[in-house]
């Protein structure tokens, strides 16, 4: 036991050890060991450099799943079916149409559009809107034409037409002549156009270009002077691109206020500024070859890993402030400066080293996830915590030297001498710790009540998830979905499924599902027999007697006289309408559009059960499948890897303290934390979420940070020096998690719900995290103090 206060001449005279030999040979040749670590963090630079970001989570779900394996062939084959929608509404149907054919024109002629659908030529969709009517209605129409040509002039009796020509719908049908734009704008005063861009909505490089030039173009054309509005622009590329930029401003700005008062914090803790420096810099050295790390076995960053920063920051800190602050505690007592780092390196580098493997190893559990977003996060979490203990023991040292160099000393923080009075005799000790025990207890049954946000559109901005938008917004979002992918093998399969998917959706047996799109939706199966209808209705057309029919009715006649009357065949189609309806490039598919709010998992898993059921021997792509996949591995990971990692935090405390018994109470400690916020999670309604679920590492992995240090402290202490040692590794230890608690502060006021509650949960969870630690591991000691009767006999405090 060897402190300020009380040297022990013995450990003197061994000499330093590990640590300590570590620190001394770098301090021994300050320029080969700054030049190597220069040249090491120049390296991780430019290899971090390489790192790209890919925010599609959906490339990280399990490749031998078959949800994957369909969308990676719809993406080799089709690049994806992502599109864009733009919708305009006025009161004039012209003057949208107007407006939608000059958008669609200038869209087209983007070198990043490969096409804007709008509408088809007008003859195609004559003859596509004949083949709209069934066999039965045109059977219908062709026996009251036989009818009215029975009779002759007679028909033109207006009791006679209204019994013979009183078609009711079917007239409406004829008379709308065709498709067109109906079935992508079906409201009167909305158009709609399909926009396919050549780039993924998920490459922030092309698509947040891709969304600006889509809104210059649309200034540029100024629909509200024309009486117009942009109703809605749906689809993947503007949500990346908002959810990317969202979150890009928010940490832009609570970048800001999260360095100012973490360097107030510091600063004014050590009564240095420059101790910033001391602290931080090799933090950023840890961080920057963390990156090349990164480059090495990852290269991409995702939604999951973007964080790794904030995690490495949280932890790392806890290793510069424990050595430094140990360092300033052996100086304080006298000795030359590189004996003093030695023996702070000493003391508190094998508390380090135990804190970053037991953060490691339970970050580790996380490659047992089904998930690879949580496979990567725990090879990178784990190789940079390691990398950062690495850079505070080599670059630290270097630090010192150079602050000590400086004009002004540095300031030391001397500790009170203990009251004299009588020994502890720690007797409320077992009854406190016990009531920490039972408290945990208690809150382990709030747990329950910790809720997931199901909403990923929750975790945006106020007032762009879906419950908040208005009831049209609602619609056309809906209307906007990506389709789900269904292939098929041959027409034949495709338009036995189409028909009997079509019928279930007609009597409501699919509520999920709103619509189905596919090469049979305007060319019907029975196409020949429909056109064998049309003939017959072609050629009672041209007998003498029509020309007694109402003007309207000879008109459609008329045309249908004049249509060229042949089959029409996926060939005959635009490309862009082949595309939308699954049918480009001899594919056989079809194109399923969901209902409700797809950014709500439990719809996504009832979609993905509803395909399961209606079509489960046919490969099924799409985003909303591929989320309920992640949905259901995240469920089920979450406990496994929890369970996980405090196995491997048990089992490497028990190498480290030699003591099962002492390693189950250091878990108990971290577990009591853990409950303690859980419940607070609970009572103050912070849901748990796919954005916030990060905060998960970091609490446990700077919770066993505290945990260890003080362990190892008040085991080097012993009975009757508590105090001592809260009031250097335990103040050491709570200026860490203040540091990380005030960095995660600023994200509480930022734009983004999810931003946010990734900041209100570590702040509210690492504040009782922390707390539990400072309670439970003192209390802990003086209760085996007091069971095995080593209590103080005097005075055991150090002077000051």
């Amino acid at each position: 036991m060897t402190t300020s206060g009380d040297r022990d001449p013995a450990a003197a005279r061994q000499g330093p050890g590990v640590f300590g030999r570590l620190a001394l040979t770098v301090m021994r040749r300050p320029r080969l060991s700054g030049l190597l670590i220069t040249a090491l963090t120049t390296v991780g630079l430019l290899m971090g450099l390489r790192l790209t970001v890919n925010p599609n989570i959906l490339e990280l779900l399990p490749p031998d799943d078959p949800t994957t394996q369909a969308i990676q062939q719809i993406n080799r084959e089709e690049g994806g079916v992502n599109l864009l929608s733009i919708s305009v509404k006025g009161e004039e149907p012209e003057a949208v149409d107007a407006f939608m054919r000059q958008l669609s024109a200038r869209l087209e002629a983007m070198p990043e559009v490969e096409y804007a659908l709008y509408d088809i030529p007008p003859e195609l969709a004559w003859r596509l809107g004949l083949l709209q009517l069934t066999v039965p209605e045109l059977s219908l129409i062709r026996d009251r034409l036989r009818g009215a040509v029975a009779i002759g002039p007679a028909v033109s009796n207006p009791f006679l037409a209204s019994r013979l020509l009183d078609l009711g719908p079917l007239t409406e049908k004829l008379n709308s002549g065709g498709t067109s734009t109906a079935a992508f704008s079906p409201d009167q005063g909305l158009g709609r156009v399909l926009v396919r861009p050549t780039g993924s909505p998920y490459d922030p490089a092309f698509a947040r270009p891709f969304m600006a030039e889509i809104t210059r173009t649309l200034d540029a054309l100024d629909p509200a002077a024309r009486g117009l509005r942009v109703a809605w622009i749906g689809g993947a590329y503007r949500h990346a691109v908002e959810d990317v930029e969202g979150i890009i401003y928010d940490l832009r700005w609570t970048a800001v206020a999260s360095f100012v008062m973490v360097l107030t914090l510091v600063g004014g803790a050590f009564r240095d500024l420059r101790a910033v420096l001391l602290i931080f810099g090799p933090l950023i050295v840890g961080t920057l070859w963390t990156l090349g790390f990164m480059s090495v076995v990852v290269g991409t960053l995702n939604t999951f890993t973007s964080f790794f920063a904030a995690v490495l920051v949280g932890l790392g800190v806890d290793f510069s402030i424990h050595l430094y602050s140990r360092y300033r505690e052996e100086r304080a007592g006298g000795g030359e400066l590189r004996d003093a780092v030695a023996r702070a390196w000493d003391a508190a580098g094998p508390p380090c080293a135990t804190a970053a493997i037991t953060s490691a190893v339970g970050f580790c559990a996380l490659w047992t996830a089904g998930f690879q977003g949580f496979q990567q996060l725990g090879t990178i979490l784990s190789g940079g915590v390691l990398l950062c203990l690495t850079a505070v023991l080599t670059t630290l040292p270097l630090l010192i030297l150079w602050r000590e160099s400086q004009p002004r000393a540095v300031p030391l923080r001397r500790i009170s001498p203990a009251p004299r009075g009588a020994p502890p005799t720690y007797r409320l000790a077992p009854l406190g710790l016990m009531g920490a025990i039972l408290a945990a207890i208690a809150a382990l049954f709030l747990l329950r009540n910790v809720s997931f946000q199901y909403d990923m559109s929750e975790l945006r901005r106020e007032g762009l998830s879906y419950a908040e938008l208005a009831d049209e917004e609602r619609e056309l979002a809906r209307d906007s979905y990506a389709p789900v992918v269904v292939s098929y093998p041959d027409q034949a399969t495709l338009a036995a499924d189409h028909e009997r998917l079509s019928a279930a959706l007609e009597h409501g047996e699919i509520p999920v599902i709103s619509r189905l799109l596919s090469l049979y939706s305007i060319l019907p199966a029975d196409q020949e027999e429909r056109l064998t209808v049309l003939e017959e209705i072609a050629e009672l057309s041209r007998d003498e007697n029509m020309r007694y029919l109402p003007a309207q009715v000879q008109q459609n006649l008329a045309r249908i006289s004049e249509t060229p009357l042949a089959a029409i065949t996926a060939e005959d189609l635009p490309g862009s309408l082949r595309h939308v309806l699954g049918a480009n490039a001899g594919k056989h598919r079809m194109m399923i559009i969901p209902d409700g709010n797809m950014w709500d998992f439990r719809e996504n898993v009832k979609l993905f059960d509803a395909l399961k059921e209606w079509v489960p021997d046919r490969p099924a792509a799409g985003e909303f499948l591929a989320t309920a996949v992640l949905y259901r591995l995240v469920h089920g990971d979450a406990p496994r890897v929890a369970i996980i990692a405090l196995v491997g935090v048990f089992f490497i405390s028990t190498l480290d303290l030699r003591s099962p018994l002492r390693a189950l109470g250091a878990v108990s400690a971290l577990v009591v934390g853990l409950a303690w916020a859980g419940a607070g999670m609970a009572l103050f309604r912070i849901k748990l979420s796919i954005v916030n679920f990060v905060g998960i590492p970091i609490l446990m992995g700077i919770g066993v940070d505290v945990v260890i240090h003080l362990l190892h402290r008040l085991r080097e202490e012993g009975p009757g020096r508590v105090r001592w040692a809260l009031s250097t590794t335990g103040w050491a230890a709570g200026l860490s998690a203040s540091t990380t608690v005030l960095s995660f502060a600023s994200l509480t006021f930022a734009s983004s719900q999810g931003v946010q509650s990734l900041g209100q949960m570590i702040v509210l969870g690492l504040t009782l995290v922390t707390v539990a630690a400072f309670a439970v591991v003192p209390l802990g000691w003086m209760t085996h103090w007091k069971i095995a009767g080593e209590l103080p006999t005097g005075e055991s405090e150090p002077p000051g």
